[in-house]
């Protein structure tokens, strides 16, 4: 890593929505702290950027492509995108645009897609999944009172409801814990729980924590492949998980540290089998939190952060940066214009209604 000191300021990310802040803002503040820890100075800014920076991130899609845009056009130096799978957010004429100040992007998605996307604008693409801290995800020597606990939205994407219903048909359900929106349906109310130690508690006493891929998180290695933060979580917490989306689990764990199933019936079956017997989960538990702690902590994270960024700020105090390009000069439709792409306005279409429509069915 460089001797001087790297500055990074990170813009909105989406935490100025006080749910999403919620959910996730103490992740990115783990991920922030390591990144102080490993040397860098790192901002957080709500309504406009550090200029005093090296590097800017910012988040696309989800309504947020203006904001984004403007606070490149205010900062004028190297950013770097936090992106969605380019299964869902890929706006090609945008990063046009915006080509000469882009470093790179990085994603959750560790799916072909997503680098032979950006691959075709120029830009590098780095696979960057989540992962956890032990100062907070740690085990903690709690009664079970739970057999089967997960903690996550019902409405996030489409399918989870597909491995819900026929477990809560054969579980004992008051023995069962379901916490996030949309769970209604099962007895249990709206409510949301903020990522820390209050999180940690509850996993901790589960005997099964169950974990839950959407359908479009695990749409394949062709399309998107997207591992959610309850993966690495559940692991550093020392806890027992059997998830579902063993082609996203298998990139980051064995199947002698985290049980997955995609068939929903196995699934429920794989959990019947170890409520009704706890003492063989206890492997498990070892194993997956010794994986975590060897791969998946925010410290590992941060060095690939800065490894990324030290890799690419070299070439781009390099280039001319600064030089005329007529497509620069069509930017005011990114500060004016809505923040959406076609692409992901009719994403937004298909996952509100359920539907199947595509750009092919717009005639576009």
């Amino acid at each position: 890593m460089a001797d001087a000191q790297l500055f990074i300021d990170f813009f909105k990310l989406g935490l100025n929505d006080p749910t999403i802040n919620a959910w996730f803002g103490g992740m990115y503040r783990s991920f922030f702290d390591a990144l102080r820890e490993l040397g860098c100075h790192v901002t957080y800014s709500d309504k406009t950027p550090n200029m005093n920076a090296d590097v800017l991130v910012v988040p696309t899609g989800g309504g947020q492509d203006k904001s984004t845009a403007k606070a490149m056009k205010q900062f004028g130096g190297p950013v770097i995108l936090n992106v969605g799978a380019a299964a869902y957010w890929y706006r090609k004429n945008f990063l046009d645009r915006w080509h000469d100040q882009i470093l790179f992007a990085y994603g959750t998605d560790c799916s072909d897609y997503s680098p032979r996307m950006f691959e075709e604008s120029g830009i590098p693409y780095y696979h960057f999944p989540f992962a956890s801290t032990p100062k907070v995800m740690r085990p903690l020597a709690l009664p079970k009172i739970y057999d089967v606990v997960f903690v996550g939205n019902a409405a996030s994407g489409i399918g989870r409801h597909n491995y819900v219903e026929p477990l809560m048909k054969v579980i004992n359900t008051e023995r069962v814990l379901l916490i996030g929106p949309g769970w209604e349906r099962y007895g249990f109310p709206s409510q949301s729980i903020a990522w820390g130690e209050l999180l940690n508690i509850i996993y901790n006493l589960s005997n099964v924590c169950i974990n839950i891929s959407n359908d479009e998180q695990k749409e394949g290695s062709a399309k998107r492949l997207d591992a959610n933060n309850r993966l690495f979580d559940l692991a550093m917490a020392g806890c027992f998980q059997i998830s579902n989306a063993p082609q996203v689990v298998r990139k980051y764990f064995r199947d002698s540290e985290v049980v997955a199933a995609d068939s929903p019936g196995e699934w429920v079956e794989n959990i019947l089998y170890y409520v009704a017997h706890p003492d063989e989960t206890e492997p498990f538990r070892v194993a997956a939190r010794k994986q975590a702690l060897a791969e998946h902590t925010w410290k590992h994270r941060g060095i690939q952060f800065i490894t990324m960024i030290e890799t690419r700020l070299s070439d781009f105090k390099n280039s001319d940066a600064k030089a005329f390009s007529l497509k620069k000069m069509f930017r005011i439709r990114d500060t004016h214009l809505p923040p959406y792409g076609l692409k992901e306005f009719i994403e937004k279409v298909r996952r509100r209604f359920n539907c199947s429509i595509t750009l092919k069915d717009c005639n576009l």
